[in-house]
Order: structure tokens, then C-alpha cells, then sequence
């Protein structure tokens, strides 16, 4: 499951309330691994459900999930930060590869 912050939720609600439709989720996939091998996150709005995917609640926020970022999700967390050099949410993976740092490919 992914878990959403406070912050995160309060800000996820407001995007969706802007939207003016109840049926609209948060969707949150994994993009694909560049060359070395890490995944790079992304999210968005969205009230469409394919089929095999995963929708559940979380802090008042409907998640949408599909069946094969899923895996690569497992124990997220979403968090929204405003800070002087920083503004928007982010997508912190405890699953994710060790090591390293960041991406070091290039792409």
C-alpha cells in the first residue's frame, strides 16, 4: 500500500476538489527504469479505471494503481514540501535499490 502524508493529502484534496468531479483519483505509476536500472515515479489525475488495476483510500484520497507499478510501490510515501528551493510532492521509495545516491546514467 501507499501511504500519503498529511501535507500530501490536504493538498491532493484541494487539487481534486479544483477538478470539480468526486470521481477523480490520484494515479500513481512507475515510468519505466532508465539505464541503470531505477524506477522514476510519477502521478497524476485521473478517473479512469483499466482493468487489473488497484484502487483503494488512504487520508480521504482515492489512489489508483496499476497491476505492474504496483510491486515497485509497496510502502511508498507521498509527501508534499514548500520550501524556498523546493515546492510540489514527492514519491519516497524504501524498497528502492541502495547505493549510490541518485541516477548516475545520464538519462
Amino acid at each position: 500500500m501507499i501511504n500519503v502524508t498529511d501535507r500530501a493529502a490536504t493538498e491532493l484534496k484541494r487539487a481534486i476538489d479544483e477538478q470539480g468531479d468526486a470521481e477523480i483519483a490520484i494515479r500513481v505509476f512507475v515510468q519505466g527504469a532508465c539505464g541503470c536500472g531505477k524506477a522514476h515515479y510519477g502521478m497524476g489525475l485521473d478517473k479512469a479505471l483499466g482493468e487489473g488495476e488497484q484502487i483503494f483510500e488512504t487520508c480521504g484520497v482515492k489512489v489508483v494503481v496499476d497491476e505492474e507499478s504496483a510491486p515497485y510501490l509497496e510502502g511508498a510515501i507521498i509527501d508534499y514540501r514548500d520550501s524556498l528551493m523546493n515546492k510540489g510532492f514527492t514519491i519516497e521509495n524504501p524498497n528502492r535499490a541502495s547505493g549510490g545516491g541518485g541516477c548516475g546514467c545520464g538519462h
